[in-house]
């Protein structure tokens, strides 16, 4: 636990992100570790986005665009007051965007993470085996340790 002083968490809200975030939290405690929490928003598809700019909807668009960076800054706002205030551990945040395993692992890298905690669900008998395919880009790209936490 000594290496680690930086662990970074995948967020988005879900119980699985909620579970990954209390282990990460618990962790930092043990290795007196710093935690970011990110949450990577997939911007709107470019057929959403042209559709709405030949419907003359530029308004719109950027106020869709917003709504969804309000909905995503409330998450981590939520997430800090809900488990990190609560352990009484400081948390950082950072909102992201584009592909969530790449955006999370480059943010990781340019932060001086030394571990990546993401959580993984399963749906049924043979989903459980499975993991989520974000989680599963982050093991296999990410030169980080990633930790897979299930609810």
């Amino acid at each position: 636990m000594a290496g680690i002083k930086k662990i970074l968490v995948a967020y988005d809200g879900s119980t699985q992100s909620k579970e990954a975030l209390d282990w990460a939290i618990d962790l930092s405690l043990l290795a007196k570790a710093q935690v970011m929490v990110v949450k990577v928003t997939e911007m709107i598809n470019l057929r959403e986005m042209t559709d709405l700019y030949e419907a003359g909807s530029m308004e719109s668009l950027a106020a869709q665009i917003e709504g969804i960076r309000k909905i995503d800054r409330k998450l981590l706002e939520d997430a800090v007051a809900a488990i990190g205030d609560r352990k009484g551990v400081a948390i950082t945040t950072a909102l992201l965007h584009g592909n969530v395993a790449a955006s999370i692992i480059e943010f990781a890298k340019e932060n001086g993470a030394d571990l990546i905690v993401a959580g993984t669900k399963g749906h049924g008998v043979l989903e459980e085996l499975l993991m989520g395919s974000v989680t599963r880009n982050l093991v296999s790209l990410s030169k980080i340790p990633v930790l897979v936490v299930k609810d």
